[in-house]
């Protein structure tokens, strides 16, 4: 089993950014580091080409779950309507 500690930077980043409390704005224009982006497209373009070793599956994996939680919030943030008062 992979040891899995490749992506735990990313968790990190994206807790760190949660735990700030971002505001709508904050949250619905978020992008993650020139790092992950960087990281990802390298892990991307590597799967293209050859085969992905167990750690970088899991950590390709881990950036696709967070990006779907991310992209999950913003599209809850999107429809929400203010409550009236």
């Amino acid at each position: 089993m992979p040891k899995k500690p490749m992506a735990s930077w990313l968790i990190e980043e994206v807790a760190k950014f949660l735990a700030g409390a971002p505001s709508r704005e904050e949250l619905l224009t978020y992008r993650p580091s020139a790092q992950a982006q960087q990281r990802i497209k390298r892990l991307i373009g590597k799967s293209k080409s050859e085969a992905l070793t167990a750690d970088e599956e899991w950590e390709l994996n881990q950036f696709e779950h967070l990006e779907m939680l991310i992209q999950s919030i913003k599209a809850k943030l999107r429809t929400r309507r203010p409550v009236a008062s």
